[in-house]
This record gives C-alpha cells, sequence and structure tokens, in this order.
C-alpha cells in the first residue's frame, strides 16, 4: 500500500507519533514547539511528503539525524563527540548529545542571520582593553563586549529554549564553520556574572581553544576567578577574562577586611571603578570570589544595580537589534524568534 507515492511502511511518523518519541526522549515541550513549524496542520498529516518535511524541520532545528525520524529508529542526536564539556557532574550521554546538537543548531541559526564584520583589531586582551578604553569608555563592561561581538560579527545570544526540563548550562564557544558563536544559558539578575561568561567564551575562540573540537561547553559556572584544579584551557579562558575586565589575569581587590559590609564595598567598589577602570560590580564580583564573602558581594550588587532584572532580556534585546532575520528561510526564523524569547524589541 502506498501513500503519495512512498511506501507506507518507510512513511515518516505520523504529527502525534512524532510528538509522542520526542517527548519520551525527554526534551522538553518547549523545545518542541520551537522546532515546530508553523505551515503544520491536521490536514498534512494525511500527506508523507508534509510529514517529511515536518520531520527535516524538526530534526534541524533540535540537531537529530533526520533519517532517524524518517524511519522506525529512535530519534538519534548528530553531534556529540565534535563537543569538549567543562565541569561535568552527573549529565548522561543522551543528555550531553542533546546540549550540543540543539547548541549547534541554535549557533548555526544565529551566525547565518549574522552579517560577517572586521577582523578584531587584536587578540590579546589587554589589546582590546586599551581598545574599548580608547574609544572612551571609563572601564569594559557587558555593554561594551556585547558590542565588541557584534561589529565583528560573533553572535551573543541566550537560550530561553533549552531542549531538556532541566537546564544544565552555564554558556557555551561554538565554531560554525569559520564563524563563531557565543551562547548563555544561566541566568542571572546583575551583569557582572554575565560580562564575565562573555568575556571567558571569548577567551576560549581567541586563544584558539576550539581548534580541535566545535564546541567548548562550561556546564558550571565560570567562577570570575582562576579556580586550582581546573584544566589549563579553562584557566587560561579565566585569565583572559580576567585581564580583559580588570586589567591582570590575577586581579587584587582591598577592602576594609572584618569591617567590610555591603555598602561599604559598594561604595569603594565605585571610587575605585574610575581610578582602575574597572566596573564597578565586577570588583564586587572578584571579592566575592577571593573573600569567599559572597553575601556581601551579593548585597553590594543590589546597592550598585537596585533589585536587579533578567540580564538575558538585555542581551537578547542587542541581538534582535543585531541580527538580520531575512537572510534565513522563513521557519528557521521563527525558530531562532522562539528560542531568543519574549525580549522586547527596540
Amino acid at each position: 500500500m502506498a501513500e503519495d507515492g512512498v511506501e507506507t511502511m518507510t512513511a515518516p511518523r505520523r504529527a502525534s507519533d512524532l510528538r509522542r518519541e520526542l517527548r519520551e526522549l525527554g526534551l522538553a515541550d518547549s523545545a518542541i514547539a520551537a522546532v515546530w513549524p508553523a505551515w503544520w496542520s491536521e490536514d498534512a498529516d494525511a500527506s508523507s511528503s508534509a510529514r517529511a518535511d515536518l520531520a527535516f524541520t524538526v530534526a534541524r532545528g533540535l540537531g537529530l539525524d533526520p533519517a532517524s525520524l524518517m524511519r522506525g529508529d529512535a530519534p538519534r542526536f548528530l553531534w556529540r563527540a565534535e563537543a569538549r564539556f567543562k565541569h561535568v557532574a552527573n549529565e548522561g550521554d543522551l543528555e550531553l548529545a542533546g546540549i550540543t546538537s540543539f547548541g549547534r543548531s541554535v549557533a548555526a541559526a544565529l551566525v547565518s542571520a549574522t552579517p560577517e564584520g572586521p577582523a578584531l583589531p587584536t587578540t590579546s586582551p589587554a589589546g582590546l582593553r586599551q581598545w574599548i578604553l580608547a574609544n572612551g569608555r571609563p572601564y569594559v563592561d557587558l555593554g561594551d563586549l556585547l558590542a565588541l561581538c557584534w561589529t565583528v560579527g560573533i553572535p551573543v545570544a541566550y537560550l530561553r529554549v533549552f531542549p531538556w526540563q532541566r537546564k544544565r548550562m552555564a554558556a557555551m564557544a561554538a565554531a560554525v564553520t569559520t564563524r563563531s558563536a557565543i551562547l548563555l544559558a544561566k541566568d542571572a539578575s546583575y551583569p557582572p556574572a554575565i560580562t564575565f561568561y562573555v568575556a571567558h567564551e571569548l577567551g576560549h575562540l581567541l586563544l584558539g581553544h576550539l581548534s580541535v573540537d566545535r564546541m567548548i561547553i562550561d556546564l558550571g559556572d565560570p567562577s570570575v576567578g582562576i579556580t586550582p584544579g581546573d584544566d589549563d584551557e579553562e584557566q587560561q579562558a579565566d585569565a583572559f577574562a580576567l585581564e580583559l575586565l580588570t586589567g591582570a589575569a590575577r586581579p587584587e581587590v582591598a577592602v576594609e577586611g572584618a569591617s567590610a559590609n555591603a555598602t561599604r564595598l559598594a561604595h569603594a567598589a565605585t571610587e575605585a571603578a574610575a581610578a582602575r577602570h574597572i566596573e564597578p560590580g565586577v570588583i564586587a564580583q572578584v571579592f566575592g570570589y577571593a573573600t569567599n564573602n559572597w553575601e556581601i558581594a551579593t548585597g553590594a550588587l543590589k546597592v550598585l544595580y537596585g533589585e536587579g532584572r533578567p540580564i538575558w532580556a538585555d542581551v537578547n534585546a542587542v541581538a534582535r537589534r543585531s541580527l538580520d532575520l531575512d537572510l534565513l528561510p522563513e521557519e528557521a526564523a521563527r525558530y531562532l524568534d522562539a528560542v531568543l524569547g519574549a525580549a522586547e524589541r527596540s
């Protein structure tokens, strides 16, 4: 028996079966919804060619092998060996493959919608810092790093859709052919931690750490310092980030020891910012790392920034202004729009 000229036994799955198998794989409903094409309808389910288009669209967005959705096999992720993971805890191979494959698919869409830019003026953290400050900036902050990355054609975006129910990733540096992208996933209410994440991932890119593998994925938090026990690449990326943000790979923060409190730290950081050209919140974060007194450091951030806000919205607002979605097919643009979440357009 044939359907649209294709033998039923080899026809692509029905939409309901495809959704069920994706859920059984453990994929989040939000991820499935993001890749599900807007043109799909119940009437389309009667056509094997429409179901084939559905399978290819879903596979492309999730990083699945399309052949595995066209046969009776279980859905299979395309990428895993191409990534190196940092700070792995108890994640299994399936979870890691899903993070790799989904991240690779998002990075490819971002790169395709990002015009190429000029070469960086330098690849050294000291040189980049000097270049930013020479352009009249008082210090290097998150806005400066986002502007730098987008100007040279490195897209930076927050994942508001994640493949698994549990969001287990802080950040990712991904290479797509000759281009690169930075993906963020860890939520934050204040800019400095995200500033460090972006600088850390930029370090991976500019230090050549992706020359062997196509992705480096930080599952744990980059910690605003050089963590003993981390591998050489992580320590180098930490040092790169710290030098870019503070001028020193191992910055020292002196605050009045035991008498320090959040308000005093915030005031000291503000005073030091002008002289040392370091963003006050970064000083507070470095203090927290150096002293392990995160209660005072977090309190200082509240003094500096108020009650905080979702930083992902700021990052993705820049992404939306910088991306050219007209460079993508309609369904790919809708997919990327869903992954970026409900950031305000401006």
